[in-house]
């Protein structure tokens, strides 16, 4: 056997040695630690998690505000509008990416550089993300500080100042992310070209990753429109976790008084199908196939077994940095990815809309086994709506109710999951509540679901090395419910 000896430097040895005999020789008593510190009462133990409802006000103007006091000295506020990828038109296009970049602009009462010193001056910064529905702004302050943070927000929001130079910045920052992405696939790229399969000619199908094309289309007068069309006051919900009630309701009253306008809702959603085969695209070599289906709404009834339902196909890649235990009993990973050594991943994702939503398979494998992974994927959405035993079921319950739980342990994913709620359901359900749709979830309501699903038009997204795949027709025909 080989040993190794390590020599530390002799000047190593004598500052430990002067550290040790420090200890040895102080005339500091000696406390066991086994006995109690003394004269220190022992602290009740607080719990930071919210055990109030949340509030809901809603303003004269239509702006609905919602809070949870975890009694944190920390708040976590957010600002969400309706608007996003779907309410953009042809003048309007790549507003909503461009707004995600322009948070902290001039407005008409202070500049660019006042609107940066006052967030810098709380100690904190802003993100803003925006989605296919939603465009959100969020800040993590102190609690003393929520209504400073308001007034930035409300500024921002009500008085903003669309300058070209601030345009054509934002634009070039797009710019130099969409040339980053040119030749990427991956899922975010998968998804936009899932939408414009499944939503032709409809704004659904526009992109939520800049693209040249959209980038192009940017104007000041673009984004003024739409800010003046959508940022309105019954569109736009104020959250807030960390903070009393009544505080944010007077500050948003204060600071968002000027918004004003009706209610705006985008086009209704027009679920197609179709296909798009792009032979060569992307720069890995692989074999990229995508089955894609209509889904349920936020409202509808089915949205808790879908959701078990994308639980329990799971998947992921063929390697996985999360260690053993990562989603490895799901159905892609168990029939798939531990079966077919040559699928590099195999994954199901569902996104969800006010009136609609997609429900895809996902898979990459070698391009010389392009026809077997689409024979697979189609294998698996077939088995969907087949039998669903009781191990399963309960583990995919179980993993969704993680999810929720978790997502829900955060200020910021707690104000997140209460913004997105007031404006899909004009209240905020529980974690419990939650779980409990989730429990009440049968095998019947996933098979059901999973026909419902399959009756539609199917969607075929090919992109990479996937010539002489078989035509959406083709593959329609082998799927069980058509």
């Amino acid at each position: 056997m080989l040993t190794r000896t390590v020599r530390r430097p002799a000047q190593h040895v004598r500052q430990f040695g002067s550290l040790l005999n420090m200890f040895q020789t102080s005339k500091m008593p000696r406390v066991p630690l086994s006995e109690g510190m003394v004269d220190v009462p022992a602290k009740a133990a607080t719990s930071i998690v919210p055990t109030d409802a949340p509030a809901i006000t809603t303003l004269p103007s239509g702006l609905r505000v919602v809070t949870c006091d975890d009694k944190s000295p920390v708040a976590s506020v957010g600002v969400f509008v309706e608007a996003g990828q779907r309410f953009e038109d042809e003048y309007t296009q790549g507003s909503s990416l461009a707004l995600e970049r322009m948070i902290l602009g001039p407005t008409q009462n202070h500049s660019a550089l006042a609107m940066n010193r006052a967030v810098a001056g709380l100690g904190t910064g802003v993100s803003a993300s925006a989605s296919k529905e939603l465009i959100s702004y969020g800040a993590e302050v102190l609690r003393t500080d929520v209504p400073a943070m308001l007034q930035i927000f409300g500024e921002a929001i009500c008085n903003p100042v669309i300058n070209q130079w601030d345009v054509d910045a934002a634009k070039k920052m797009l710019s130099e992310q969409a040339e980053e992405r040119q030749y990427l696939v991956d899922e975010v790229s998968m998804s936009d070209m899932a939408h414009s399969t499944a939503y032709v000619n409809t704004p659904l199908a526009f992109p939520s990753a800049p693209t040249t094309n959209a980038i192009e289309m940017i104007s000041a007068e673009g984004v003024s429109a739409f800010m003046n069309a959508f940022y309105t006051a019954p569109n736009t919900v104020v959250a807030a976790v960390g903070v009393e009630h009544d505080e944010v309701v007077e500050a948003v009253d204060k600071y968002f008084g000027s918004l004003g306008g009706e209610k705006m809702s985008p086009m209704a959603a027009k679920y197609q199908g179709g296909e798009i085969q792009m032979p060569g695209y992307g720069s890995d070599g692989m074999a990229h196939v995508a089955l894609s289906f209509e889904s349920v709404n936020w409202t509808d009834d089915s949205l808790a077994a879908v959701s078990v339902l994308q639980m329990m196909m799971g998947g992921g890649g063929s390697f996985s940095a999360g260690g053993p235990g990562k989603g490895m009993y799901t159905r892609l990973y168990e029939q798939v990815l531990n079966k077919y050594g040559f699928v590099q991943s195999a994954m199901c994702s569902q996104v969800v809309y006010s009136d609609t939503g997609l429900f895809t398979l996902y898979g990459i494998s070698f391009p010389q086994y392009a026809n077997q992974l689409v024979a697979i994927l189609v294998e698996q959405a077939n088995k969907m709506a087949g039998p669903v035993n009781a191990t399963e079921l309960s583990r995919a319950k179980n993993l969704l109710k993680s999810y929720i739980s978790m997502h829900l342990e955060s200020r910021y994913g707690l104000s997140d999951d209460m913004g997105r709620a007031v404006i899909a359901y004009n209240q905020v359900k529980s974690a419990q509540e939650l779980c409990a749709q989730v429990d009440a979830v049968t095998a019947k309501d996933v098979q059901e679901i999973a026909k419902k699903m399959l009756s539609t038009k199917l969607s075929v997204t090919a992109l990479g090395d996937v010539s002489g795949l078989p035509s959406r027709d083709d593959v329609a025909r082998q799927i069980t419910e058509k």
